[in-house]
């Protein structure tokens, strides 16, 4: 139970990689914060983070506004104390030639992947500094390190994420401050794990959540305390197969 008494909020967590997120921080004593604009699907997060015996409150939110994000993490203080972990996980993937990239769906991109993690840092950070400690784990991509064709916008989003990553990192060192970034390949977001075993060949297959998860919760842990301004891939090699 390597996060007993402790309080994480995870933005993203309604599905996919956020919802295993959560349900790995939840067996391991976490009480959870849980954001994301979905209320129904936040809900059934909740629910599956109640039935691993964690408590957990749901608060749907669009982390693009920062008023929101500064909002959402008063409530959650209230209602769980202060967030020791930070997961910015939220984001939208948009494949798009760039000629044909309206500047709508640039916004939203960037907005999303880039502004909402900037936005939550900066309603948590104030907090972990008088306490002087903290954890922030922002998931970027295998994009955010190879830029790809047709991803103009989500590459410029998770490549600014790990800049945003590092920088932080630099600054609030001094403070205890640890800021991670996770950069997943392909993952099989729709993959319920509920109940499902490990897989036996992981390298042979598509990521599933949990292989993030199990990442994100290793960076937030006292067993990384030492590992600042990272971005972390876990792509189970599939980087390596990718073509000029």
């Amino acid at each position: 139970m390597k996060f007993r008494d402790r309080t994480v909020l995870v933005t993203g967590a309604s599905r996919g990689i956020g919802r295993s997120v959560a349900l790995r921080f939840a067996e391991e004593g976490a009480r959870l914060a849980l954001v994301a604009r979905t209320e129904s699907e936040l809900l059934q997060t909740a629910s599956a983070v109640d039935q691993a015996g964690a408590r957990a409150v749901a608060i749907p939110t669009d982390i693009r506004d920062r008023g929101g994000a500064e909002a959402c993490v008063e409530k959650a203080e209230a209602e769980l104390g202060p967030i020791d972990v930070l997961v910015n996980n939220a984001g939208v993937f948009l494949w798009r030639p760039f000629l044909e990239l309206t500047e709508e769906e640039w916004e939203l991109v960037l907005a999303t992947n880039l502004t909402g993690a900037t936005n939550f840092c900066r309603a948590v950070l104030p907090g972990m500094m008088r306490r002087r400690r903290g954890r922030i784990v922002n998931v970027s991509s295998i994009h955010g390190m190879r830029g790809e064709a047709n991803l103009a916008a989500h590459s410029a989003a998770k490549f600014g994420l790990i800049g945003l990553t590092q920088s932080l990192a630099r600054e609030f060192r001094a403070y205890n401050i640890a800021v991670n970034a996770v950069c997943p390949g392909t993952v099989e977001n729709k993959q319920d794990e509920t109940g499902e075993p490990s897989r036996s060949e992981p390298l042979a297959e598509k990521l599933w959540p949990r292989d993030v998860a199990r990442t994100v919760l290793f960076l937030a842990s006292d067993d990384a305390a030492a590992i600042t301004g990272a971005a972390l891939e876990v792509l189970g090699g599939t980087h390596l197969t990718i073509q000029p």
